[in-house]
């Protein structure tokens, strides 16, 4: 299985923002729909299901990384030099337009596209252009069993992690390390799936 299908993509700060672009698709919700004092926090595992085990894996998933990366980059750029791609109604007609592809490629009836990768990745080049702000990303692993609480092993153990944060760098994001939210998040998650069991 190649990386490129085996990694997952979310975004993990503001902890609604799927409830946010659904009311903004909706129109029960303006753009901006991230305010400018809001942290976004853009969450990147690679070798998901299968871990990254071997040297070209390993390979695979930072090249993976620097042209994820480099389309961020891009499309915060175009919307910098762009202004007018902050009108509600031609945000939310490319959102749809994208419900509709999806629905044709993978043939489902109706996607939660407030989820879609796309989506959220746009959310966040929109965001980060309207308000003007610097943004960076950072990537680990692939992570060691030592590095990790026991209760996250299972999802993160030899994986390779990226995240990427609307601030200028680690130091005025507002937790010891960049990974911390992406902890809490995967935590939440497991507590979620356990009560879910019973």
């Amino acid at each position: 299985m190649s990386i490129v299908s085996d990694s997952y993509m979310n975004m993990i700060l503001p902890e609604d923002i799927s409830f946010r672009i659904r009311d903004f698709i909706t129109g029960d919700q303006d753009f901006p729909y991230i305010k400018e004092n809001e942290l976004m926090c853009l969450l990147y595992v690679y070798g998901k299901d299968h871990k990254v085990k071997t040297e070209t894996e390993v390979n695979e998933a930072f090249d993976l990384v620097e042209r994820t990366v480099a389309n961020i980059i891009k499309e915060i750029e175009y919307y910098n030099n762009s202004k007018a791609r902050f009108d509600a109604e031609f945000i939310k007609s490319k959102y749809i337009r994208r419900e509709l592809q999806i629905v044709q490629e993978q043939h489902v009836s109706k996607p939660q596209i407030w989820n879609d990768p796309t989506v959220l990745t746009d959310s966040f080049a929109r965001h980060v252009s309207f308000h003007r702000q610097e943004y960076f990303f950072q990537v680990f692993g692939p992570l060691k069993e030592s590095e990790l609480l026991t209760e996250l092993r299972e999802n993160l153990v030899n994986r390779i992690v990226m995240v990427g944060f609307n601030r200028r760098d680690q130091s005025v994001v507002p937790f010891k390390h960049s990974l911390v939210p992406v902890y809490i998040w995967f935590r939440d998650r497991e507590k979620y799936k356990r009560l879910s069991m019973h």
